[in-house]
């Protein structure tokens, strides 16, 4: 199969729009449930006006099923944060649809969609956007109180131990390391128990032991407690811990890639034109057995 014709494969594959996908999604319809935490379809994404016009996304369609791990991958200036700004409701698409659940997001206004961030989506980002006069326990519990909710007896005990925070639960960001910071983020991003995480960049201030934790925790959280995560990153390394891998070239979809290696991302980004022939080439590290 020649290189064009794998592409436009894994193209199709990633929309998820195959007749066995439509039967599916008829039959979940009819009983009121979907397989998908979020699901874009046709999005299109512009910047400016007539001449000065940016596409960002062109025509996007793909989900993001319930309680899987996925990396969005592309050169730079691909779409990659577009898309996940489009999809977490941060940014209206210029054209198309994104669900979140049952939630068409292009309906809501943006008191609506305000509440839906808070309480169905949770975030994580390269900065870690901890309040400094808050502990660690009071920065996790935030989104609820702010929504006038209390956590269930014993949740945030059990969330602050998850992500080995435990001991430092009355401790303020400034006497955290940066991955300690990055691990309090994970734990708020989860209380609210969303339905999917966003993660723009998690490890990108981190080195490279910190981050491998911190990676760790995020494939835990969805393997052992079926969180649905969505991660964009320009990281092989850190792709590779993910279920697959969505990747993007010029705002359009461009494959994807299931059970990915370092390697094998590596791969796919260099023919993507990521990494170009001058610059220097991704640290390749081999992900630990267990911890992917």
């Amino acid at each position: 199969m020649c290189s064009s014709a794998r592409d436009d494969r894994l193209v199709n594959e990633s929309s998820g729009t195959g007749p066995d996908d439509k039967r599916q999604e008829e039959t979940l319809k009819k009983s009121g449930k979907t397989t998908d935490a979020v699901r874009l379809t046709a999005v299109r994404k512009v910047y400016g006006k007539r001449d000065s016009q940016v596409v960002a996304l062109d025509g996007v369609t793909t989900r993001f099923d319930r309680g899987t791990f996925t990396a969005v991958m592309g050169p730079s200036g691909s779409g990659k944060s577009t898309l996940l700004q489009c999809a977490a409701g941060l940014d209206q698409p210029t054209t198309g649809s994104v669900m979140l659940e049952e939630h068409e997001l292009s309906e809501m206004n943006e008191t609506e969609l305000t509440e839906l961030r808070r309480d169905r989506i949770g975030f994580v980002f390269q900065a870690f956007n901890l309040l400094p006069v808050l502990t660690v326990r009071q920065n996790v519990t935030l989104p609820l109180r702010l929504a006038g909710n209390k956590p269930a007896r014993g949740r945030v005990s059990k969330i602050l131990d998850q992500v080995g925070l435990g001991e430092r639960s009355h401790h303020r960001p400034s006497e955290l390391s940066g991955g300690q910071q990055q691990r309090v983020a994970i734990a708020r991003a989860l209380i609210s128990d969303p339905a999917v995480v966003f993660a723009d960049e998690p490890t990108g201030a981190l080195d490279t032991r910190t981050a491998r934790d911190i990676l760790g925790l995020l494939r835990h959280a969805s393997q052992a407690a079926g969180q649905t995560i969505v991660m964009v990153t320009h990281d092989p390394v850190a792709a590779s811990y993910a279920d697959r891998v969505l990747f993007l070239a010029d705002g359009r979809l461009a494959g994807e890639l299931d059970s990915p290696t370092p390697e094998s991302v590596a791969e796919r980004m260099t023919h993507l034109g990521a990494f170009d022939d001058d610059g220097p080439l991704p640290r390749l590290e081999p992900t630990r057995k267990g911890q992917r």
